[in-house]
């Protein structure tokens, strides 16, 4: 999986569960695309200050996902879904995987 999408999936899954200034710079960094220079100007510090609170908050979030597995079981999911989307013939097993995939 691409090392990108599985930071957002973990932030999906887990960001609720990091401390404001973690949840802060990494929500920046990956959902906002903000470089470490420009989260540390919009959170008041340094950029090495920027990319520590990142690097704990993205151990925070990998420790939690191989506790759980919530991201594998959601790729899982998610490929099935579309599996049955591209297979099924019938409109209303089509209509259920679309709603599953927007879920997911």
């Amino acid at each position: 999986m691409d090392d990108f999408v599985r930071k957002g999936d973990l932030f999906s899954l887990y960001g609720g569960l990091l401390k404001g200034r973690q949840r802060e710079a990494y929500e920046y960094h990956i959902i906002e695309d903000m470089s470490f220079a420009e989260v540390g100007e919009a959170l008041g510090i340094s950029r090495q200050a920027a990319q520590e609170l990142f690097s704990r908050a993205y151990r925070k979030l990998s420790e939690m996902d191989d506790i759980l597995g919530l991201c594998g079981k959601m790729r899982s999911v998610k490929q099935l879904a579309e599996r049955i989307l591209e297979e099924s013939g019938e409109e209303q097993v089509r209509k259920m995987a679309s709603e599953l995939l927007e879920l997911v």
